[in-house]
């Protein structure tokens, strides 16, 4: 099935896809993990740290513990190594014009880098995970251990 973009040009689904998948936000990345996760029954939970809330809402949840550089996501699944498995999700790099994938993505910030440290250092599996794709292989490597 060939899909139009403009008069002169047209890619087929596969390709369309592909695009589609390459400007995905981090939100949309981590529903297709959640996703994922749902349909194989795997116990898997976000902690939203990054929504944008009220002024209000904002005190509320900190005065409950709300920290921030907390990771997004949670596997609260023991496996032979680790307690549970932390997944700091960010963005796919970008495709550029040329067609090249972009070397640039969304930087992980000395807050978030001191929580995945932390956790690792009190026996934790974290990662870093670029787009769901790379989530959802982190997450079945692990789960095989456990």
């Amino acid at each position: 099935m060939k899909i139009p973009l403009r008069k002169e040009t047209s890619m087929t689904a596969k390709q369309y896809n592909s695009l589609y998948k390459e400007a995905r936000s981090e939100h949309q990345e981590q529903v297709e993990v959640n996703r994922y996760c749902t349909k194989k029954g795997i116990l898997m939970f976000a902690i939203p740290n990054g929504t944008n809330k009220s002024l209000t809402a904002q005190r509320m949840f900190k005065a409950e513990g709300l920290k921030s550089g907390v990771p997004d996501l949670m596997i609260p699944i023991a496996n032979k190594y680790y307690h549970g498995l932390f997944i700091e999700m960010k963005r796919r790099a970008k495709r550029l014009k040329s067609g090249k994938k972009s070397t640039s993505h969304t930087k992980v910030n000395p807050k978030q880098l001191k929580w995945l440290n932390d956790l690792s250092e009190r026996g934790y599996c974290v990662n870093i995970c670029y787009g769901a794709d790379e989530a959802i292989k982190v997450i079945e490597n692990y789960l095989e251990k456990a």
